[in-house]
């Protein structure tokens, strides 16, 4: 009787084992299933040619199709500004949803090393300064100023952020808290060609939003 107990009980827990395994491996190939279409719902998207859109419109498409896009610009000497240059997975591709795409657009040919000094020069007046386009360009080429030739400052100009509503208006606050000017006087300062030199949309936003 004990012979016969201990081989039920031995029988019993390899029956026990060897359901487990059977679960395991039932689960496990569920769980592969599983896995195989989410793969398979993921490899559903197929990049489309980049090339003649913008990088908004890429965004658009990216976001539409769960996709991270993100957009970088390098210099070419064969593309010209702000044109395609290539984008990091080619058009017909299949990829996961989530994956990332670069987009390369062109800044155009690089810029010698004077007309980059006369663009630092220029965001550095705007930023610090709060000058008008053309009080910066005017102090880039001034003898008395950065002394850059004329294509240098208008390379600059061209090619420089700035935000000139804002700086007409961080202009008029330091006229009107220093020099406790009235707001016609601050106009006339801001347009004037011996002092602000911005035009006069931008006085008059600044004159406008003054209270703010």
């Amino acid at each position: 009787m004990e012979k016969i107990k201990n081989w039920y009980q031995s029988h019993k827990v390899l029956g026990t084992i060897i359901i487990g395994v059977l679960i395991l491996i039932i689960i496990g190939a569920i769980t592969s299933e599983g896995n195989k279409e989410e793969m398979k719902s993921k490899t559903e998207v197929t990049v489309i040619d980049f090339s003649t859109m913008s990088f908004n419109e890429i965004a658009n498409w990216c976001e539409d199709n769960n996709v991270k896009c993100y957009e970088k610009k390098e210099y070419s000497d064969t593309v010209a500004k702000d044109a395609f240059v290539s984008q990091s997975i080619k058009a017909d591709e299949k990829i996961n949803e989530g994956k990332n795409i670069n987009i390369v657009f062109s800044l155009g040919k690089e810029p010698s090393t004077e007309y980059k000094n006369a663009l630092k020069q220029a965001e550095s007046y705007s930023k610090t300064l709060n000058m008008s386009k053309q009080a910066i360009y005017d102090q880039l080429v001034s003898q008395y100023g950065g002394k850059f030739p004329a294509d240098a400052a208008q390379y600059a100009i061209d090619n420089m952020e700035a935000d000139w509503n804002a700086n007409a208006l961080a202009s008029a606050k330091s006229y009107q808290s220093t020099l406790n000017m009235s707001k016609s006087a601050i106009y006339d300062q801001l347009i004037s060609q011996y002092g602000g030199k911005f035009t006069k949309d931008q006085a008059q936003y600044a004159i406008d939003h003054l209270d703010d």
